[in-house]
């Protein structure tokens, strides 16, 4: 009967998938995957690809397009009535007629063709997995060949003992023939790939077992040969082998097994294995039963291997359920775009109704439509990594509330570089935005509400310094310069929380000048030698380099990184500020003796809100806006701002265009 699983679980492995995907791709099991009644060709792993013989090319053709020599071979009429009925359809030893290496040749396959079917018991995709027995059948034949030939051989030597029962010469010389015959064929049986083992007699003697078959029933050729097979394999007395094999031998009917299960002999006793297994009367030239040849080849990898693809293909399902994600797929090729239940509600559909993609163009928020246009277009570009990322609005309905969501995916292609199908997830943002708006509102409005109080008291606290000086009281001056310092401190926090409100509205201006940056730094270090008691800061000025750009906003991120610098790092170690030439760019670098970054933060330490935790007391300093503001600041200079590995503490290094 057909899998019956969520429609989700198909579009969820053609995602990110990219495990489950990666794990199909190097399966040695030939696996294919078809998701149209026209048999589209939607995955093929490089096993598959070998058996056809057409490199990638196949990959998001018709079945047919892709190989016509099918036509008039059974094949494409057996997968449609698969994707119809639902019911699962295999073969054994069939042959099928391919082109490989531009020549039409005959193959041998055992096959398997599997309808997966969602909740409504329509047919989404067929799995077809393969493997190319014709090595196997080749044997088979080889070695029939051989026993006609034998067969043949033992009358022409009875009719030659009849006519020349007095020529001992001859006599010799064709059971020599014989004895080669034999022994001929014992070779190819010593040599195939698969278990093979011939039992004689009523008392199914095992006269010959090769090492493959040895192999797989844990024993050794002394421990088996010359021994009925009941008596050489006690670890079968409670299963129905031997059972099977005496009705082959009365009965002359083959039997074939696939998958069985059986317990194999081993040092620790018994071991469950699989196996594929024919049962076939050896005859002899009157018609005659002779034995039973056995046939073994034992698939329990391969099967342990389909069993976890199935496994991890469901617990995936599971996974995208739980986390309410929308999961799509588009192909350009052809237009098709579908998604799970969970997108199609976003998007205004029932699950049962298709999607398709002006519909969901339609839903997008008119003013992000561009932005939506242009990731997918950089996605499906074949010179980049496919990657595609983009944060947009849609609106199902004028009923329904608009909703944020963020679409991450991957382009897969083919071998000629060209987008086959571009596979995401979306997820629903909205009450994240809505939340982090909140809090920009709230700290925007405190930010301004404090500006104004700190400026009187910082008046107040310089008059009272003036006073100070005036009566030469040395204490109360020391106390006033450190509150002071701590209001100007406050002044620069409560500019920076400003200076994010500025950036989400728009507002925050660059003013580009060019100005020398040794000169810069040089400020700095002044400022610094005044203000920063509790640290070393080495300024390391050299050439005099020109750049664009606003230098209050460059001032405002070197000072926050030194800043962070003085926050994370021991007392009394050095802070160093340096800059360089690097090409069309200049980049300043600030590096502490700290603790440094952690790994788990580092991906992080740039976003807004984002709090690192002090590695050695574990506090959580700063409210997470100082480096997103050096990035944003950065950033819209058209440069870039990034953590360097170091040996010791963090360096934060940013680059800015020089042209």
């Amino acid at each position: 009967m057909p899998i019956m699983l969520p429609y989700q679980q198909i579009d969820s492995e053609d995602s990110d998938q990219t495990l489950l995907l990666a794990a199909l791709q190097t399966a040695n099991e030939a696996t294919a995957i078809y998701t149209t009644r026209e048999l589209r060709i939607r995955f093929a792993n490089d096993a598959m690809l070998k058996i056809w013989g057409k490199g990638a090319s196949p990959i998001g053709m018709n079945l047919d397009d892709a190989l016509p020599e099918l036509a008039g071979q059974p094949f494409i009429d057996l997968l449609q009535r698969v994707w119809d009925t639902g019911v699962t359809s295999a073969g054994f030893d069939t042959p099928a007629q391919l082109v490989v290496d531009d020549k039409l040749q005959t193959f041998y396959f055992d096959f398997e063709y599997r309808a997966i079917q969602n909740e409504f018991q329509k047919t989404v995709c067929i799995i077809h997995a393969a493997r190319d027995v014709t090595q196997r059948r080749q044997h088979m034949l080889r070695l029939e060949e051989k026993e006609e030939e034998a067969q043949v051989l033992n009358e022409e030597m009875a009719a030659t003992l009849e006519e020349l029962l007095s020529t001992n010469e001859e006599l010799n010389q064709s059971l020599a023939m014989l004895a080669d015959s034999r022994e001929h064929v014992r070779t190819i049986i010593e040599q195939a790939p698969i278990g093979i083992c011939m039992l004689q007699g009523r008392e199914l003697r095992i006269e010959l077992a090769n090492a493959e078959i040895l192999r797989i029933w844990g024993r050794s050729e002394a421990e088996v040969v010359g021994k009925s097979h009941q008596s050489a394999r006690p670890e079968l007395h409670d299963q129905p082998m031997n059972d099977w094999l005496r009705a082959v031998y009365d009965t002359g009917i083959a039997r074939t097994n696939t998958e069985l299960r059986v317990l194999l002999h081993d040092k620790t006793g018994r071991r469950e294995a699989f196996v594929n297994s024919i049962y076939k009367p050896i005859r002899s030239s009157k018609g005659n039963i002779t034995g039973v040849l056995i046939i073994l080849e034992e698939v329990t990898e391969q099967l342990a291997r389909h069993r976890e693809y199935q496994k991890s293909a469901h617990m995936f399902a599971m996974a995208v359920e739980a986390a309410g994600l929308g999961t799509f797929f588009y192909e350009p090729d052809t237009g098709l775009f579908s998604g799970n239940d969970t997108l199609k509600s976003w998007f205004g559909l029932s699950s049962g109704e298709s999607m398709e993609l002006s519909k969901a163009i339609e839903s997008i928020y008119p003013e992000d439509r561009p932005l939506v246009a242009q990731a997918i277009s950089d996605a499906l570009d074949p010179n980049s990594k496919g990657d595609y990322f983009v944060e947009y609005r849609i609106k199902a309905s004028e009923h329904e509330e608009i909703r944020m969501v963020e679409a991450i995916g991957r382009t897969i292609f083919d071998g000629h570089g060209t987008a086959v199908s571009l596979n995401g997830t979306l997820r629903d943002i909205t009450e994240q935005k809505k939340d982090q708006q909140r809090k920009d509102d709230f700290i925007s409005m405190v930010s301004h509400e404090l500006k104004t109080p700190l400026t009187s008291i910082n008046g107040y606290m310089q008059l009272m310094q003036r006073r100070a000086i005036s009566s030469e009281d040395a204490p109360m001056q020391n106390l006033l310069e450190k509150a002071v310092k701590q209001i100007a401190n406050m002044k620069s926090m409560i500019h920076g929380f400003l200076d994010v409100s500025r950036l989400e509205s728009g507002k925050l201006v660059l003013n580009v000048s060019r100005f020398d940056i040794a000169a810069l730094l040089a400020t700095l270090d002044e400022e610094y030698r005044a203000t920063v008691e509790t640290h070393r800061i080495e300024v390391k000025r050299t050439e005099s380099i020109i750049v664009n750009a606003d230098m209050q906003k460059i001032a405002q991120v070197v000072q926050n990184l030194v800043s962070n610098a003085v926050k994370y790092a021991p007392s009394q170690t050095i802070i160093s500020l340096n800059y360089r030439r690097d090409g069309e760019w200049l980049k300043v670098s600030v590096q502490d003796e700290g603790p440094g970054i952690a790994l788990e933060d580092r991906e992080n330490i740039f976003d807004r809100y984002y709090r690192a935790k002090n590695n050695e007391s574990g506090i959580i300093a700063g409210f997470g806006i100082g480096l997103y503001l050096c990035r944003e600041i950065i950033e819209r200079h058209g440069g870039h701002i990034y953590l360097e590995e170091s040996q010791g503490g963090a360096k934060f290094t940013f680059a800015l265009p020089l042209s």
